[in-house]
């Protein structure tokens, strides 16, 4: 048996939920739970890592690392909030326009089996009907990498999720006030609980001037189960983590996020005798120029989701990523990224 870490914000008496807790390998080894502690399978998944070094990461805070000896000292770990100066931006909406343009950085990394398999980040268009709320993408620049050392599931059958995130369902208010139950604690922050349970799911919070959701939408207590193609998948945790530029829970949408995060995880095999291989894969959107116009401004359109190829970029986009809330990916996986996986150029 082993006492139970928590992870709570420098400064403050508030514990922080859902942060992704990586080893020097680059493997993502788990996320903590809504109350920011680390559950007691957590702590034999970190045991049998035997992971020497570990990284704590949530997009509202500094990536923090620890070595083994220094988090076996630790029962509570301490991370720094990111505290920005934001000039204030003014976007008009007239009625007259059709479409919300959000124009940004992504990436997004697949680890199979606990390695790193498939890595994209580019710039993409993302345009929003203001009628119908439908999503189209355009990805102007990306780059592809490929660990070849991976196996796949077979030579003709691919599980590939790495790719551009379209904002889900939740990210508008409207919408989580229906499916959810929403318990107001103060002005600032707001618990969102499971209709027919009442597990707290989430939480909705004011954090300088802007709106932070984070949700945890499927669990290792309620996968979901999916077959098809001769080919099973429990799809065992779905979290999303996303802020806006508002400071009035009742008015978030996919209009207003600057920020936006997806984890997914995947037990999946091809026959039933198999055995089951791990995946599991982050999506991030950082939102860099936004504006409302009357057309599309691409003939054709590519699809959220998917891992694009070959690589396609004409300057270094990803040193200039003008968002307050990016950071770098954790040293663990640019190190492993750098070793391991192969730019697509071709």
């Amino acid at each position: 048996m082993h006492s139970q870490h928590k992870i709570k914000e420098t400064f403050a008496e508030t514990f922080v939920p859902f942060v992704e807790i990586y080893s020097e390998k680059g493997d993502l080894i788990g996320i903590t739970d809504i109350n920011g502690a680390i559950s007691s399978e957590l702590e034999n998944k970190i045991l049998i890592s035997k992971a020497t070094n570990l990284t704590f990461v949530n997009s509202l805070y500094i990536t923090t690392s620890l070595s083994r000896e220094e988090y076996n000292n630790t029962q509570i770990i301490s991370i720094k909030r990111i505290f920005t100066e934001l000039s204030e931006v003014v976007v008009t909406k007239p009625k007259t326009y059709k479409y919300l343009k959000l124009k940004g950085y992504f990436r997004s990394l697949q680890i199979n089996e606990d390695r790193p398999h498939y890595f994209i980040d580019g710039i993409a268009e993302i345009y929003i009907s203001l009628k119908s709320g439908k999503t189209k993408l355009k990805i102007i620049s990306n780059r592809s990498f490929e660990n070849k050392s991976v196996h796949q599931l077979s030579n003709t059958l691919f599980f590939m999720v790495a790719g551009v995130p379209t904002f889900n369902e939740f990210s508008n208010f409207k919408n989580l006030n229906d499916e959810y139950n929403l318990k107001t604690l103060n002005n600032s922050q707001t618990t969102i609980l499971d209709k027919k349970t009442s597990f707290e799911k989430g939480t909705i919070a004011k954090v300088d001037d802007k709106v932070n959701l984070q949700l945890e939408i499927i669990s290792e207590s309620k996968p979901k189960i999916m077959k098809a193609l001769g080919m099973e998948t429990d799809y065992n945790n779905y979290t999303i983590n996303s802020i806006y530029d508002s400071n009035e829970i009742q008015k978030i949408n996919s209009e207003k996020i600057i920020y936006y995060k997806e984890i997914r995880s995947y037990n999946i095999k091809r026959k039933e005798k198999e055995k089951f291989q791990k995946v599991e894969a982050t999506h991030e959107f950082f939102m860099l120029e936004k504006e409302y116009v009357n057309e599309l401004e691409a003939k054709q359109f590519d699809y959220f989701f998917s891992f694009k190829k070959p690589s396609k970029f004409n300057e270094r986009y990803w040193k200039k990523v003008d968002n307050q809330y990016y950071q770098p990916l954790p040293k663990s996986i640019e190190k492993y990224i750098d070793e391991n996986l192969i730019l697509i150029e071709k």
